[in-house]
């Protein structure tokens, strides 16, 4: 696990690590808990915040709490107070605060690996939560709900906004799959289906049945429009062999690109009557709504 260790004692410090390093975890060690914090926010896949309480800058208690709103928004995030206190009233107030643990100082090793190992499990257990809650379960893509969080977080970035295309496809006469050859020849069609759009850049999901979104940045809407019909291609061409049977299955694709100030469900609506504009003229085909030309000023 990689661990953010904040100790203003120096020697404490050093005897903390080794017995971190000792159980293998990588571990990061600041006397100063504003840079600390500084780290923490700018780095990914943090697992645990060991802390002292007393702290040069800002204080342990302020770090739990700022952990804690952090924490809602990595998930899997745990965080252990430390203090030579035994007062109970600062046991409740830390963990109030928004630590998970609390230890005692000195600390002794067999504890504070046993701890260790406790937010091991703590950990893993909120990321397989998380997985499930966030994921579906055939696919392993985004779910609808998951889908449209990481799409509100993107649109939500300052400088994130322009050449942000939705491409919305679905596999054509999917229903027909499923009566001529039975319904575990149609889940292996959306799973393959499904690997072959994963295998291009964007936020990805399976919205529901045999119907998919990928939301790509930075590329214009002519930019997604190829992407989009790579993809095709790519579905097209592949051969889905399960038993006894194989199958080819064809898509079509729908791409709108994001106009400031609309909702992720309007943006979405203008790629769904794309999509159906390509159901329309024959299927297995990308269509992409008009740019709306900007209007000339009038001269005064």
């Amino acid at each position: 696990m990689k661990v953010v260790l904040i100790e203003s004692d120096q020697e404490s410090s050093r005897v903390i690590q080794y017995m971190l390093e000792s159980r293998k975890e990588t571990v990061y060690a600041f006397s100063d808990a504003d840079e600390a914090w500084n780290f923490i926010e700018t780095t990914p896949n943090i697992d645990v915040i060991l802390t002292s309480l007393a702290t040069n800058g800002m204080t342990g208690l302020e770090l739990c709490w700022n952990a804690r709103i952090l924490a809602d928004q990595r998930k899997g995030l745990y965080v252990i107070a430390m203090s030579e206190s035994d007062d109970a009233e600062l046991l409740v107030e830390a963990l109030d605060t928004g630590a998970d643990d609390f230890l005692q100082k000195p600390l002794h090793e067999e504890t504070l690996h046993a701890r260790m190992r406790v937010a091991e499990r703590m950990i893993l257990l909120q990321r397989q939560l998380v997985h499930l809650a966030t994921r579906d379960p055939m696919t392993n893509l985004y779910n609808r709900r998951a889908f449209f969080e990481q799409v509100h977080h993107l649109i939500d970035q300052p400088g994130q906004r322009e050449d942000l295309c939705a491409i919305m496809f679905d596999i054509d006469h999917f229903k027909a799959v499923n009566d001529t050859y039975g319904h575990d020849v149609g889940d292996e069609v959306i799973k393959t289906v499904a690997t072959l759009a994963a295998g291009h850049d964007g936020i990805l999901a399976r919205l529901g049945g045999e119907e998919f979104a990928l939301v790509t940045n930075g590329l214009s809407i002519l930019q997604a429009s190829r992407v989009a019909d790579l993809l095709r291609r790519e579905i097209a061409e592949t051969d889905i062999r399960l038993n006894k049977s194989t199958v080819t299955v064809t898509s079509s694709f729908g791409v709108a690109i994001y106009r400031p100030g609309e909702s992720i469900d309007e943006l979405l609506k203008r790629a769904d009557m794309a999509l159906y504009k390509s159901k329309n003229d024959g299927r297995n085909r990308v269509s992409a709504e008009r740019p709306r030309l900007k209007r000339a000023s009038s001269a005064a």
